[in-house]
């Protein structure tokens, strides 16, 4: 920028906006799906040194050369037509008239036009051109540009390939002039008031500004230069020109080049600011669907571990009750055995014992030992099953989530995309690997033995490896031995009417306290195993989908930073708009 035209203050906001893009372009390196931007920021920075740029866009063939060539009062670019740039020419004030390629699609042309002292003319290829490349560097440009001449005609004014560019020049927040070329064709005044009035609709119901419109014959104002006299006034007159160049040489004046310079990188940075708030809201959008399915999976996991701990305590309820009638079948025995009319069996401790054995033991031992087993069954069946419903769960969110991302291409950082659905992808593919490969016969079996080997160091030691039921039978045989030989002691006293109450009171209290023993150390044991094992299941689910989950957080924290920098920035931009706006 010609350093002269600048005040202080204008300088001080010049600075202001160097920083502002050397934040945002921080902001946009924090952010996966930023990385396109960053080029296009890096132009529009080193764009506020250069001199002012008028930008020249419109389709080929609309005269946007023979403008220019008008303006220069010279044949300096090529017309013709068919396409005839093929690339982005820059005109710059020089003394003698030369050209050279600044890089591979940028020519930069030289001319000794004094108004090119201050203003900088760039001519593009057609935004309807037959080679896609073409049309790019026409787009890829105009964020650089400082004011864009938008060159339509009468023969094809305002098409639908310029209301799309238009649409996007104006995405950029840049002001656009339109020039209605090729007047000379028109037959009437009213021909004219007809075309610029259709333009000047269009813009404001379709595009949402009132268009600033310079009708002009490029053609006849380039005659005018070779004619002479009234010949030469009249076709000046005729073409409009000299209205369009007292715009932009008179009405756009150093102190507007200004204005309007300061505030063209602040448009394309608001764009960037608006389209990477799109991205991060999209983003945020999903994040708390993906952090809605960690949130419920967890919530699983909770119903999971309630509906378990509920479930044992009423399975542990079943081998209470297994226990209680063993006490009562006791009691009934003690009874009816501990008697004087049946002295002479007491003294028989064998005899007591088998009795014992038979009527109060009974079957208990295998019972609690079919209920154990049951109850282990039921633990692994139920993890089994939960992890079917996490692998169910997980599939039904890949699915929307694909159906529902294909849709969004460029919304959101493919590699933002790619990492979340690599994510839940290997979700998947655990919570399937372990279905597969869950042997509930052998988690039985490993679980059994497990709650054995606690069982046996809570009930007996030494216990080898015998099985459960042989546990609790070796338990019940020091039960017998010890309520027998209380029985049978009976025989090795005087016999008398006060001792056989006195022992069968003391025989009943040793059975009652031996199965209260009984039960405690059978809850206690299978309590402990049942804990150690549903922390176990519980810690799978929780390590299967711990990467998920992992960056979901990471990726929300992320976001929230994200946009409170873009709110700041926004807040920023909003800012130094005013200070400019107030001359």
């Amino acid at each position: 920028m010609a350093k002269s035209i600048l005040q202080e203050r204008q300088r001080a906001l010049l600075q202001q906006e160097k920083q502002l893009a050397i934040d945002l372009a921080s902001c946009l390196e924090n952010f996966e799906g930023g990385e396109p931007y960053e080029k296009t920021l890096r132009q529009v920075t080193a764009s506020l040194d250069d001199l002012f740029l008028l930008v020249i866009v419109g389709e080929f063939n609309a005269g946007k050369s023979a403008c220019i060539n008008a303006l220069l009062h010279d044949e300096v670019l090529e017309e013709g037509v068919i396409p005839t740039t093929h690339q982005v020419t820059i005109l710059r004030h020089g003394e003698e008239r030369s050209q050279h390629m600044l890089a591979q699609d940028i020519l930069e042309m030289e001319y000794p036009a004094e108004f090119l002292r201050d203003i900088s003319i760039v001519d593009t290829p057609g935004v309807n051109a037959i080679l896609q490349e073409h049309q790019r560097l026409t787009e890829e440009f105009v964020p650089r540009s400082d004011l864009i001449l938008f060159v339509t005609s009468t023969d094809r004014p305002f098409t639908q390939s310029e209301k799309t560019f238009m649409e996007r020049i104006r995405a950029w927040g840049k002001k656009v002039i339109i020039i209605l070329n090729k007047i000379d064709l028109l037959r009437s005044p009213e021909e004219l008031q007809k075309i610029t009035t259709f333009i000047s609709h269009n813009c404001q119901q379709l595009l949402g500004f009132q268009a600033e419109i310079f009708p002009v014959s490029a053609l006849q104002a380039q005659q005018a230069r070779q004619a002479v006299g009234h010949q030469a006034v009249e076709l000046w007159e005729r073409s409009r020109f000299g209205r369009l160049e007292e715009y932009l040489f008179e009405t756009l004046d150093a102190r507007e080049r200004v204005r309007l310079k300061l505030l063209s990188p602040l448009g394309v940075m608001q764009r960037l600011l608006d389209q990477t708030r799109g991205s991060v809201e999209e983003r945020a959008r999903l994040l708390t669907e993906d952090a809605r399915t960690v949130t419920n999976i967890e919530n699983q996991l909770s119903f999971y571990r309630e509906d378990m701990e509920r479930n044992f305590k009423h399975r542990l309820t079943e081998i209470a009750n297994i226990v209680l009638e063993m006490r009562q079948r006791g009691d009934y025995f003690f009874d009816d055995t501990i008697r004087l009319r049946r002295i002479l069996d007491l003294v028989q401790g064998d005899r007591i014992r088998r009795e014992f054995e038979r009527e109060v033991l009974g079957d208990s031992a295998a019972r609690i030992e079919h209920a154990v087993q049951e109850m282990i069954d039921w633990m692994v069946e139920q993890e089994h099953h939960f992890w079917q419903n996490v692998m169910e769960y997980i599939d039904r969110r890949r699915e929307v989530s694909l159906r529902r991302d294909d849709n969004m291409i460029g919304a959101v950082s493919r590699q933002f995309d790619y990492n979340r659905r690599l994510l839940l992808q290997s979700v998947s593919h655990t919570v399937t690997g372990v279905i597969q490969t869950y042997d509930q016969e052998a988690e039985s079996t490993q679980l059994a033995e497990d709650m054995r080997n606690t069982v046996a160091q809570a009930v007996i030691t030494g216990a080898g490896g015998i099985g459960l039921g042989a546990l609790i039978v070796a338990f019940m045989g020091t039960l017998a031995a010890d309520v027998t030989g209380i029985i049978a002691g009976i025989g090795l006293l005087l016999v008398g009417y006060g001792i056989i109450p006195l022992r069968r009171k003391q025989a009943k209290k040793t059975f009652d306290e031996k199965m209260q023993e009984l039960q405690q150390r059978l809850t206690s044991a299978m309590s402990e195993q049942f804990r150690k094992e549903l922390q176990n299941s519980l810690n799978r689910i929780e390590d299967a989908i711990a990467p998920y989950t992992r960056f979901v957080r990471s990726e929300q924290q992320k976001t929230t930073e994200i946009q409170a920098r873009i709110s700041q920035l926004n807040n920023t931009i909003t800012t130094i708009k005013n200070e400019i706006e107030k001359g």
